[in-house]
């Protein structure tokens, strides 16, 4: 359908009509103008289908758009959008307050004497907006001594304009501005939201600009050393080290403290690695290391840091994520970890479990305090003999 369809009103004038189209226009446009731009659409459709011309039409849409504007449960900046195309309709309303007008058809009789210079009212012609069966206004016509009316129009009043002085003018204008506040509180917490959007995407993106910059400093150095004919220095299995899980730390800490959002950090203990070793050697020790990290810690999230922690232990950071999420995250882990082996000298066997904390940052604390709170925990649990994951 297209926009102002049913605009087409018999005897309404065509510059009232423009007036609506424009506004109909923006409702389409806006996503909260669906109902408003419904409610004038049905009042235009009611007038025709009612035979409705003139004032008659644009006072019922006038009432529509009144009782519309009164309702708090309608967004303020559509109430406001209302409120707007009341302003053009009163232009064209009645004023209030004035009575029938005089049946000229029977005869009044004339004055014994000189005509004095009075005022008597006169029907006026229907106007564009103004229904032939019921006048709203009348005007006074002076009569000059000589014969020769002076006709002396009164302009046309809006209802709110004429009632300012009063209470319900009063009303209105404190309802008005009402509305623009809580219009201009939504458009402030729209614009928030949006801030904190584009902060987010920024340290995001400067997270990932660091990470870029760090890969692209070992590539040179492994190209200096691949020219120089070095062997190139191995890194631990593959993952970041310790420095790189506390530069990590230190951003997302920084994020939450903008924006409230939870902050895990889990520090894993594999287990028995003692025993492999006496038994196999070394190699047992490695093959199993390896295994954890081709296979099974590559069940955590993209975005989620593992790190190589210590010599047998691991750590993982887990952004934006609560409790019940985190141990989620580890019980799949976990699952991961019973259902795989690793090979030794052609022999498979089934790979060792895990234990070690889990633990969340504490609002306040540094980044390096949140790393040694975990790493306290952790000592504390293997003095213990305690091989389980324990939540701080």
């Amino acid at each position: 359908m297209a926009v102002g369809e049913h605009l087409s009103v018999d005897s309404v004038d065509p510059g009232l009509m423009r007036a609506l189209a424009r506004h109909l226009e923006h409702l389409v446009s806006h996503p909260e103008g669906g109902e408003l731009y419904q409610l004038i659409e049905d009042a235009v459709l009611y007038c025709r289908e009612n035979n409705y011309v003139n004032g008659t039409c644009v006072t019922h849409l006038h009432n529509q758009l009144l009782a519309y504007t009164r309702d708090h449960h309608h967004p303020a900046p559509m109430r406001l959008r209302a409120r707007l195309i009341q302003q053009h309709l009163a232009l064209y309303l009645a004023k209030p307050g004035h009575g029938a007008a005089i049946n000229t058809a029977e005869p009044v009789p004339a004055p014994a004497g000189p005509v004095p210079n009075v005022a008597v009212k006169a029907k006026p012609k229907p106007g564009p907006f103004q229904n032939a069966e019921t006048t709203p206004t009348e005007q006074p016509i002076a009569m000059e001594s000589s014969g020769t009316p002076e006709s002396k129009p009164a302009p046309a009043i809006a209802p709110e304009t004429a009632s300012s002085g009063g209470p319900e003018g009063k009303e209105n204008l404190n309802d008005l501005r009402r509305m623009l506040g809580k219009g201009m509180d939504e458009l402030l917490h729209e614009r928030e939201a949006l801030a904190r959007q584009l902060s987010d995407a920024t340290s995001y993106l400067k997270m990932i600009e660091a990470e870029r910059e760090q890969l692209r400093e070992e590539l040179n150095k492994a190209r200096k050393r691949a020219r120089a004919g070095d062997k190139p220095a191995k890194r631990a299995l593959g993952l970041p080290k310790r420095d790189v899980l506390l530069r990590q730390i230190e951003a997302e800490v920084e994020r939450v403290r903008r924006h409230g959002e939870p902050l895990a950090l889990a520090l894993i203990d594999v287990k028995n690695l003692g025993s492999l070793i006496e038994e196999h050697g070394q190699e047992a020790a490695n093959a199993v290391l390896n295994q954890y990290t081709s296979e099974v810690l590559g069940r955590f999230r993209s975005y989620d840091l593992v790190a190589r922690y210590n010599k047998n232990e691991f750590a993982v950071l887990l952004p934006n994520t609560g409790k019940d999420n985190a141990l989620r995250a580890l019980e799949k882990v976990r699952k991961r970890a019973k259902e795989s082996h690793f090979s030794l000298k052609g022999k498979n066997y089934p790979l060792p479990g895990f234990g070690g904390v889990l633990t969340f940052y504490s609002p306040g604390e540094a980044p390096h305090q949140m790393l040694r709170r975990a790493d306290e925990a952790l000592i504390n649990l293997k003095l213990r003999g305690q091989r389980e994951l324990v939540v701080l």
